[in-house]
């Protein structure tokens, strides 16, 4: 038996210069679709700031979007279900008119004042042009999967500016109780090139102003709090799943006219705002995000922003739910602080990434999130509440149902 095969070692160099060439172009095209994404959004918040009366505008522009994937969003609509779908069950490429359907209306929900995020739309766009690529290279089926996978890596990657916490997700929301060890190598060169990419375009994610202030001693009190913390986190997670799924199975059941549900939603929408009296839980609400690291909040706005992203998610608007679930975790964390012995800048930290790992069902990607974020300091911290929060969150996730097996514990 040889020490080197040469047969062995041309697949394996092979196979990585292959694996680089694809990666490195998956990861530009990720990396300058959600810089594109990114910009955009920004954009749309800045105008909406300075003139806050085009929310009375977003029930016209919710019956647009209901009309456009009434005619033609069958079978997009399904966002990044469709490409998880297609990873595990191949049936034909994504269509076409995905990446332009995602893109404009996702801004335009964000431009007129729903609650949404911009990594669903950056992930969408991404796996879509991604696909069309690979369409065009008439890659193999097996490829193709790899390409997906790579693709959603890339994109949480780049939108959120974490390289590592978006190569895991990628493998991790995918791997339905099985990881392809095939597409470690791609996902992580795909989402480290796709990072660098708005970092060229001098883009400021807004993890950079997410500071935890101290780190408690550790001890029985702490665990303690830890645990309960945890839980809480849990249940919310399930709360703000159900919420957007309830009013999701309302609208489709007393709307029947698919483009009537958006636009009732931009009705609600718009009350609520006037109600409220401001726009906090409109849009990203990356400004009360940082607050939350700072400042105390008031304990009701995890439950306001949950009501809005859930009528605006639920009612056919499109965006994203990830960073309204950010939102949800830090006040739900600062909130706790005034019941908790534990800083309020660590309990927003532990809500962010314990809401993600209770609705993503992915806990590595999770704690890998938290360290990325915060640094080494959180990691014992983060592996209690992220893993309680994935499992009081229960059979229900963002992307798929999961049921693990309690039979054996009865």
């Amino acid at each position: 038996m040889k020490i080197f095969p040469s047969s062995e070692y041309k697949q394996i160099i092979r196979y990585s210069l292959y694996w680089l060439v694809a990666s490195t172009v998956i990861g530009l095209i990720s990396g300058l679709a959600s810089t594109l994404i990114f910009t955009c959004f920004d954009l749309a918040t800045q105008v909406r700031t300075a003139y806050p009366w085009l929310i009375f505008f977003l029930p016209f522009v919710g019956l647009g979007i209901g009309f456009l994937f009434y005619r033609y969003g069958t079978p997009i609509e399904r966002g990044t279900h469709l490409l998880i779908d297609e990873i595990h069950e191949p049936r034909s490429f994504i269509p076409k008119r995905m990446s332009p359907l995602i893109f404009f209306t996702a801004i335009l929900t964000q431009f007129f004042g729903g609650s949404a995020g911009r990594e669903a739309p950056a992930v969408q766009l991404s796996g879509a042009l991604t696909d069309h690529i690979a369409q065009l290279l008439r890659v193999s089926k097996d490829n193709r999967k790899i390409f997906l996978i790579s693709s959603i890596g890339s994109g949480f990657s780049a939108i959120f500016g974490l390289p590592l916490a978006g190569a895991i997700y990628g493998l991790e929301i995918t791997a339905l109780g099985s990881l392809r060890y095939s597409a470690v190598f791609p996902c992580f060169v795909s989402s480290i090139v796709a990072a660098s990419v708005p970092e060229f375009f001098h883009i400021l994610h807004p993890h950079r102003f997410y500071k935890i202030a101290s780190f408690p001693e550790f001890n029985l009190s702490v665990i303690l709090s830890l645990i309960v913390a945890g839980l809480i986190f849990g249940l919310v997670t399930r709360f703000f799943i159900v919420a957007i799924h309830t009013v999701g199975d309302l609208f489709a059941k007393y709307v029947t006219f698919m483009p009537f549900r958006p636009m009732l939603g931009g009705i609600i929408i718009m009350l609520l705002t006037l109600l409220a009296g401001h726009q906090h839980y409109n849009g990203l609400g990356i400004p009360t995000i940082i607050a939350s690291f700072q400042m105390p909040l008031p304990m009701t706005d995890f439950i306001n922003k949950t009501v809005f992203t859930a009528i605006t998610l639920g009612s056919g608007f499109k965006g994203g739910e990830i960073t309204p679930l950010f939102f949800v975790g830090t006040t739900l964390g600062n909130g706790l602080s005034q019941f908790l012995p534990l800083p309020l800048s660590l309990l927003a930290g532990l809500g962010l990434v314990s809401l993600f790992s209770g609705a993503s069902k992915a806990p590595l990607t999770s704690i890998v999130l938290a360290i990325e974020l915060f640094g080494t300091s959180i990691s014992i911290y983060a592996v209690i509440t992220c893993l309680l929060a994935y499992l009081f969150s229960g059979n229900c996730g963002l992307y798929r149902i999961h049921k693990p097996d309690y039979s054996e514990y009865k």
